[in-house]
């Protein structure tokens, strides 16, 4: 039987791909480094994480690479799998949701329905698609449990017209020129918001070493990491002045005396008023940040929309 060219063509370009995404989807299983602007962590509550520190995400599913087609001809084989697929998008049914099918020269009653969190892009229909996500039920709650997002603004007909079929919830959506229409993309920030930014940055590093410097009674790095921490609390202070936040005001003040408090109490071999100011310390940024603060998906955190 003679092989046509453009299909060998095809078949590269779909091994490509898969391989590429399946690659950036295995490193994003290595352990994460913790994020430069890691909040602060407080006093450690019962029987749990540091206060103000999210606990740590499960590690995720291992990556099962598989045909569009089979996902649809056997979607309870696959149910709560994490899979990578390739095939065409057969069409758009919806801002963040389309269905993908093997055989772009015809439409099929079988096609994986996909829905994402975001696309910054349309998808095209027709177009070679990489999709990598964890197939579920077309079932509302279902979709909510994996994203919350990518549940949002799915109707109920839509999912009904899949019912008993499998649902792809997609953490990447890639297209042929490798560009991931799912990818979180950071919040802009002003020039002051970097500020804010970076000295954040600051107080998670500072607060780290100063807890250390506390526990073995080394007042010489208690008085380096608490300077460090009163002037990043000063600038924390004045932009939540200029927005007219006083509840964050008072935090960011409370915050500094503490940092200071910490460093007389070293100074004066009271150790145990240290660590009493420290965590008074740990509670206020906590307390901000519960407010003021939310974590992106990349892990950093950024200012909650509607509270800048």
């Amino acid at each position: 039987m003679e092989v046509k060219p453009y299909t060998w063509t095809l078949a590269l370009a779909a091994g490509l791909t898969i391989a590429v995404v399946s690659a950036g989807a295995l490193a994003a299983q290595m352990p994460a480094q913790p994020a430069a602007n890691t909040p602060p962590a407080g006093p450690a509550p019962r029987g749990g994480a540091p206060a103000g520190v999210p606990p740590a995400a499960p590690p995720a599913k291992p990556l099962v690479p598989v045909a569009a087609s089979s996902v649809a001809a056997r979607p309870e084989k696959y149910f709560g799998e994490r899979v990578s697929i390739f095939g065409t998008v057969e069409q758009s049914v919806g801002p963040t949701a389309f269905t993908v099918d093997q055989d772009k020269t015809k439409v099929s009653e079988k096609a994986v329905l996909v829905v994402a969190p975001r696309l910054h892009e349309a998808v095209e229909p027709n177009a070679y698609i990489t999709v990598i996500g964890e197939v579920v039920r077309a079932d509302l709650a279902e979709i909510a449990k994996v994203n919350k997002l990518a549940a949002a603004g799915l109707t109920a007909d839509l999912l009904n017209q899949h019912a008993g079929r499998a649902v792809i919830v997609a953490t990447a959506v890639v297209t042929g020129a490798l560009t991931d229409l799912a990818r979180f993309i950071p919040p802009p920030m002003t020039p002051e918001e970097a500020v804010l930014d970076k000295a954040m940055k600051a107080v998670g590093a500072a607060n780290g070493a100063l807890r250390k410097g506390v526990d073995a009674a080394n007042a010489e790095l208690v008085k380096t990491n608490t300077a460090i921490l009163t002037k990043a609390f000063t600038e924390t202070e004045a932009f939540w002045k200029a927005r007219g936040k006083a509840d964050a005001v008072k935090m960011a003040q409370e915050a500094r005396r503490a940092a200071q408090s910490v460093e007389t109490a070293a100074g004066m071999g009271n150790w145990n008023d240290a660590k009493t100011h420290n965590t008074t310390l740990g509670q206020q940024c906590a307390s901000c940040h519960g407010v003021y603060r939310e974590r992106g998906e990349d892990g950093s955190f950024y200012i909650k929309p509607g509270m800048k």
